[in-house]
């Protein structure tokens, strides 16, 4: 039996939505060249997510690759010391850009033999790349905010186990937050990393829609990866859609703006859809077509997106198959409304006027001696004010008496407020157990609507119902842990 508790945080979190007009960059190996130092490309506010390519050898012999960008070493050592892309680091987190360094790449040598190997690198990155510390830091004190997974050859041993091991390591320092994320091949799932993706609750995936049949232009596959995301370790990581910074002869998949703005249309209310993050800074800032950079371009094609429409997405949690049967249920959510998620996670979530509003009927079930009954109340608009239940207890609802097995009676408290004309009443109704009668049974709603059946273990505190009937055939249902919900409601 799930918690009540569970079932509202769940649907919280999967109504939570994901801003979806970021840019994430990919920086380091000069791909288009005549790559600048990183502070450059952090000035422009367009981009919002910058990943170092590469940390491509690792863990023996341990060294970064930048191209044109770090060439000096530390004293007796092959490592990288890169103390300006360190500098231009900090410059970039003060003006608002998260910071990933990247792992793997194209070219290079690294790779797990064993799980151990891997669980036990997490202390060389952090010690030379987070919060840790190291006489060798190839970007002295400067901290990254993550780190990224782009691994595209050899074995995929040990990856999820170091991401789990990094995971403990950014536990020990609240001073900032810490982000994960992968760099997979569209093609799903993926060869290197689908099993760190589908273990390790990651923050971003930015997919690679290039150098594949399943390209933008291609089979463009991105409803698989939303499919996954519903059930991802991390149900609310956020989905990229990547693709070249420009025309690239070497690159397969390369994109317009037209071409990339009518694959966006078709995914902009996808619950996960996050944004687009570019192959490489120094093509994504070239004007190529004589219509600008092509990162300006990609954020005309994002804040022009009309997402208006995806605001209303949220699906009532319908009822199991199995919910008028003796044995207890499981309930999902699985759609979700656009919304904002800000650094932290937490959330904020838009809620739309709805017109069309009708009286709803909310059935609370109690049970006593082996029976259970149901006692509607028909509410206008109901406004949750607190939330203390903590289990849910299905029972059956018919015109007869049945047995079932129930826990201790207690006194069920209702409180609802009901608005109608601007005005608003608050109604409190205490409901005794010995006091409900003995049969139950549905109450309906007018001729073509049903009741929304709701039943909760009985407890001391306020039964939590928030039902909301609109236009339209779906019923739209929101489950909220906060302890104080504040909703105006118009008639």
């Amino acid at each position: 039996m799930l918690s009540l508790k569970t079932l509202i945080s769940a649907a919280f979190l999967t109504a939570t939505a994901l801003a979806n007009s970021q840019i994430a960059v990919y920086w380091g190996q000069n791909g288009y060249s005549g790559q600048d130092r990183l502070s450059t490309y952090c000035e422009s506010s367009n981009m919002d997510i910058v990943l170092l390519s590469f940390l491509n050898d690792f863990p023996e012999a341990l060294n970064v690759n930048f191209a044109n960008q770090c060439g000096g070493t530390f004293p007796d050592s092959d490592l990288l010391h890169c103390d300006f892309i360190g500098e231009d680091i900090k410059t970039c987190q003060s003006l608002g850009k998260k910071v990933l360094l990247s792992l793997g790449g194209a070219i290079g040598t690294y790779g797990f033999d064993n799980e151990k190997s891997a669980t036990d690198f997490a202390d060389v990155l952090w010690n030379k790349f987070g919060g840790g510390c190291d006489d060798e830091r190839p970007f002295d004190d400067a901290v990254v905010d993550g780190f990224d997974f782009d691994i595209e050859s050899g074995a995929d041993t040990g990856y999820a186990q170091l991401a789990i091991a990094l995971r403990e390591k950014f536990a020990e320092d609240s001073s900032k937050s810490y982000y994960l994320s992968a760099a997979p091949q569209c093609v799903y799932p993926d060869a290197y990393v689908g099993e760190l993706i589908a273990e390790v609750p990651l923050d971003y995936i930015f997919i690679q829609f290039y150098n594949n049949y399943c390209q933008v232009k291609g089979s463009f596959n991105f409803d698989t990866w939303q499919k996954f995301a519903e059930s991802a370790p991390n149900p609310n990581v956020q989905l990229f859609v990547g693709v070249p910074g420009g025309p690239n002869d070497k690159i397969g998949g390369v994109v317009n703006q037209e071409e990339l703005a009518e694959a966006l249309e078709t995914i902009k209310c996808d619950s996960n859809f996050a944004g687009v993050s570019l192959w490489d800074a120094s093509g994504a800032y070239q004007d190529c077509d004589g219509k600008g950079a092509f990162l300006d371009q990609v954020r005309d094609i994002l804040d022009i997106l009309d997402t208006e429409e995806c605001k209303a997405s949220i699906k009532s949690l319908e009822p199991s198959s199995n919910f008028y049967s003796n044995s207890s249920v499981s309930a999902t959510a699985s759609d979700s409304v656009s919304s904002t998620v800000n650094d932290s996670l937490s959330a904020t979530i838009n809620v739309q006027t709805i017109t069309d509003i009708h009286s709803t009927v909310v059935t609370i079930t109690s049970c006593s001696e082996n029976k259970c009954s149901a006692t509607p109340v028909t509410t206008g608009y109901v406004v949750v004010t607190d939330v203390n239940t903590v289990y849910t207890t299905y029972c059956p609802l018919t015109n007869t008496a049945v047995t079932v097995t129930c826990l201790s009676p207690q006194s069920t408290v209702t409180v609802t407020t009901v608005c109608n004309k601007e005005k608003c009443q608050t109604i409190t109704k205490t409901v005794p157990v010995d006091a409900l009668p003995t049969n139950g049974g549905i109450v309906a709603v007018g001729s073509s609507k049903s009741a929304v059946p709701t039943s909760a273990r009985p407890s001391n505190g306020t039964v939590p119902v928030y039902t909301v009937e609109g236009s339209g055939s779906s019923t739209v249902a929101i489950w909220s842990t906060i302890s104080l919900l504040m909703l105006a409601a118009l008639f």
